[in-house]
């Protein structure tokens, strides 16, 4: 089980750089965009579009690293007054409709971007990017962090306190 558990936070470290490798990718193409307007005065004419879809891929590969690192979002106002047992089995409560929500948005992600692929969707710019290849980042996205989301599921209930 613990083998598994550090498969999966590799994984995660992995969705992490390649979210760092987005931003990058985000920084040098505004960098082109402001040299080709200021210098050449023309434009990639993409770099809006590409921006966006950059940062969706920022967003969703970089949720499990996030979520492995604990710098998701925790309001811990009632968890501070629970016991320790109390805040276990709050902890593994949470994880567990976490785990269920985010199922839920993957069978859906997955399904928006079947159709978009299957109907032949493409972007109404001048690239004409075939919508389902920046689509596929939020159901592989969501994948990686409901596996984080197992993860730490297995580690607390692992590490459930005995009495």
């Amino acid at each position: 089980m613990k083998k598994l558990i550090a498969i999966i936070e590799s994984i995660s470290r992995a969705g992490g750089y390649v979210s760092g490798l987005f931003m990058i990718l985000i920084v040098l193409l505004i960098v082109v965009e402001i040299v080709a307007r200021t210098v050449f005065n023309a434009s990639t004419l993409i770099s809006d579009e590409y921006s966006a879809y950059f940062f969706v891929a920022v967003v969703m590969s970089g949720l499990a690293f996030s979520m492995k690192e604990g710098a998701h979002i925790r309001i811990s106002i009632v968890r501070s007054r629970l016991s320790q047992e109390g805040q276990h089995i709050l902890d593994l409560l949470v994880l567990l409709i976490a785990l269920v929500l985010s199922c839920f948005a993957l069978y859906h992600s997955v399904l928006m971007t079947y159709d978009v692929w299957d109907l032949g969707m493409t972007a109404d710019s001048i690239s004409e990017t075939p919508i389902f290849i920046p689509q596929l980042v939020i159901p592989v996205g969501l994948l990686l962090f409901i596996l984080q989301l197992a993860s730490g599921f297995l580690r607390r209930l692992l590490s459930f306190p005995t009495r």
